[in-house]
C-alpha cells in the first residue's frame, strides 16, 4: 500500500489554511466588536458630558443673574474618570474637558475662601472664565459628535 504524499500534503495544507483562516476571522470579528462597543461608549460619554456642560452653563447664567453663588457638582466627570472611560475620548477633547472641570473645581475652592469674606466680583470673574472654558469644550464636543456619527 503506497502513500500518496502529494494528496496528503495538499489535504494537510488545505486543512491548515482552513484552521488558520477561521482563527483569523474569529479574532478579527472580536476586535471589530470591541471597537464598536468602544465607539458606542465614547458616543454615550460625549452625550453625557455635553448635557452636563449645558446644564452648567444655565447654572452659571442663573448664578450671575441672581448673585447666588453655589458650588458646582463635578461628580459626572469624576464618574467618567473613575470608570477609566476617558481613554475612549480623543486626547484634545479630554484635555479640554479636564480644563473645564478643573476651572469648576477652582471656582468651588475659591467660593469656600470667599465665604469668609466678600468676593462676589471675584466669583463673577471666575464664573466667566468657567463659562469660556465650557464653551470651548462644547464646541469640541459638537465637532466630535458630528465626526462620530
Amino acid at each position: 500500500m503506497a502513500i500518496e504524499w502529494d494528496a496528503l500534503i495538499a489535504e494537510m495544507t488545505i486543512l491548515a489554511a482552513i484552521i488558520y483562516g477561521s482563527i483569523y476571522v474569529g479574532n478579527w470579528l472580536e476586535k471589530r466588536k470591541a471597537q464598536q462597543e468602544n465607539h458606542e461608549q465614547a458616543r454615550k460619554i460625549i452625550v453625557f458630558v455635553t448635557n452636563d456642560l449645558e446644564k452648567k452653563l444655565k447654572f452659571i447664567e442663573e448664578s450671575i443673574q441672581y448673585k447666588d453663588f453655589k458650588p458646582f457638582f463635578t461628580d459626572m466627570w469624576d464618574a467618567v474618570l473613575l470608570g477609566g472611560k476617558q481613554a475612549l475620548l480623543p486626547f484634545e477633547l479630554f484635555e479640554s474637558l479636564q480644563h473645564s472641570y478643573s476651572w469648576m473645581k477652582y471656582y468651588n475652592n475659591e467660593l469656600e475662601e470667599m465665604e469668609k469674606g466678600d468676593g462676589k466680583d471675584a466669583a463673577t470673574e471666575i464664573l466667566k472664565e468657567v463659562k469660556t472654558s465650557i464653551d470651548q469644550s462644547l464646541s469640541l464636543l459638537n465637532v466630535g459628535d458630528r465626526l462620530s456619527q
